[in-house]
C-alpha cells in the first residue's frame, strides 16, 4: 500500500471568525492530496482524460477530533483502500505539527464518462487500482438518504466561480452552501464533530437550487439540496456538533 503525505500551513483566508479552519478549506486539502496521489499513481486527470472520463466524489465522511487554527501545520496522509465495479475508496488522516490527530476521513469516488456523464465500470478501464487497504474510520461508509421533514431556507443560482476543472460544481461548494443555509436556520453553539456528504447529481453554472435543512432528535443537522421546481435531489449532508 502506497501512502502519500503532504503538509499544509493554515492561512488566514482559510479560517473562520473563531480562528478555526473552515470545513471547506479542510476539504480543499483532502481534494488536493487525493488529486496529487492519483497523478503519482498514474490515475490522475491527464490519464483519465485520455480515456474521456474523470473522477467525481460520491460520498465523504470527515470525523473531526480538533480543528487546526491559523499558522498550524497540517499533515494529511492518504491512500486508496479498494474498489468495486462502480466505486473506488480512499482514506485520509490529518495530524498537527506535534503528531496529534486532527481528523480522519473516508471517501468514495466514481468515474464518469465525459460525453454521457454516467458512471463507468471500473473493471473495464484498466486503471490498475489497488484492491484492498485499511479503513481510516470505524463506521461503515454508507450513502445518506433524505429525511422526512425539511424546511426550505433559500434558493441560489450557481455562479461561475463554483465551477471546477471538470466543468461542474466543485464538491466543496455544496458543503459551503449547506453550512451557510444551516447557520441561517439554527444557532450552532458547538464545533462540528463530523460532516457526511453524499453527492447525487452534477450541477452546472446557472442551475437553480433550493437549500433545505432539518434537525434530528439526535441533535444532528441535515441539509438537502435539490433543483428548484423539481423533486431532483443533488446533494445530502449530515452534520454533528
Amino acid at each position: 500500500m502506497e501512502i502519500r503525505e503532504d503538509k499544509f500551513s493554515v492561512k488566514t483566508f482559510e479560517c473562520q471568525v473563531d480562528g478555526n479552519i473552515k470545513i471547506v478549506s479542510l476539504m480543499h486539502y483532502l481534494q488536493e492530496v487525493a488529486a496529487l496521489h492519483a497523478e503519482q499513481l498514474g490515475l490522475g486527470f491527464g490519464k483519465l482524460n485520455e480515456k474521456h472520463v474523470y473522477w467525481v466524489l460520491s460520498n465523504l465522511r470527515i470525523e473531526i477530533n480538533r480543528f487546526p487554527k491559523w499558522n498550524d501545520e497540517v499533515t494529511v496522509r492518504t491512500w486508496p483502500s479498494g474498489y468495486t465495479r462502480s466505486i473506488a475508496t480512499r482514506e485520509f488522516v490529518g495530524k498537527d505539527q506535534n503528531e496529534c490527530e486532527l481528523f480522519r476521513a473516508g471517501s468514495q469516488w466514481m468515474v464518469l464518462g465525459k460525453q454521457s456523464g454516467r458512471p463507468k465500470n471500473l473493471f473495464h478501464l484498466d486503471l490498475n487500482l489497488p484492491k484492498t487497504g485499511p479503513k481510516a474510520i470505524s463506521e461503515k461508509l454508507i450513502r445518506l438518504e433524505p429525511q422526512d421533514v425539511y424546511s426550505e431556507v433559500e434558493r441560489i443560482r450557481v455562479p461561475y466561480s463554483s465551477i471546477d476543472l471538470n466543468g461542474h460544481v466543485n464538491n466543496t461548494e455544496y458543503v459551503r452552501w449547506g453550512i451557510d443555509a444551516l447557520r441561517k436556520a439554527f444557532k450552532l453553539k458547538k464545533d462540528i464533530s463530523f460532516v457526511h456528504a453524499t453527492y447525487l447529481s452534477e450541477v452546472f453554472e446557472g442551475d437553480e437550487l433550493d437549500l433545505l435543512v432539518s434537525r434530528s432528535k439526535k441533535g444532528h443537522f441535515g441539509i438537502l439540496e435539490r433543483r428548484s421546481g423539481r423533486e431532483s435531489n443533488v446533494h445530502i449532508m449530515e452534520i454533528g456538533c
